[in-house]
């Protein structure tokens, strides 16, 4: 029996891992539904950049699967305790701290650093772009702003 709940553990923990990996939000990343489709690019400088903490998943309940998979593991490890009512105890508290751990180890897993950029395009505007840190731009560099069709903007240097 505790072989069946460490084995069962586990593989709930990996499906965790598996199921909570971030966004990608590289300035070099595109998706595939958008090779082959007009951009709008607009040139600018860069007026400020900091680093931010990019997050999906601000609550519990947007963390299901990682909730789901903790509340399997913990039960079943609460099972593997005491006996008869002290045993249904030890289950019931197993699965809602397993839940509570696997939602938070969930929205850990999602999270990121990214950089948030203020450029001010040539035509007088500012814009605002969050985007990974693969790509490193410092205020006063001249820089393209790519808005794709569906929404998603990125900066890349300017040649």
């Amino acid at each position: 029996m505790k072989k069946t709940a460490i084995l069962l553990a586990s593989v709930c923990s990996l499906a965790v891992l598996i199921s909570g990996c971030a966004r990608n939000i590289s300035a070099n990343s595109y998706d595939a539904r958008t090779i082959g489709a007009a951009s709008n690019t607009y040139p600018g400088v860069i007026v400020s950049m900091r680093k931010v903490a990019v997050e999906e998943g601000d609550y519990l309940e947007d963390n299901k699967a990682g909730g789901i998979m903790g509340a399997i593991a913990g039960g079943v490890l609460g099972n593997a305790v005491g006996g008869g009512r002290g045993r249904t105890i030890a289950t019931a508290a197993g699965a809602l701290a397993g839940a509570a751990a696997g939602a938070y180890a969930e929205k850990k897993l999602k999270s990121q650093e990214g950089f948030e950029y203020t450029v001010k395009l040539d035509n007088g505007s500012m814009k605002t772009v969050v985007q990974g840190t693969d790509v490193v731009l410092h205020p006063g560099q001249s820089v393209l702003l790519i808005e794709d069709n569906r929404g998603r903007s990125r900066l890349v240097a300017a040649q």
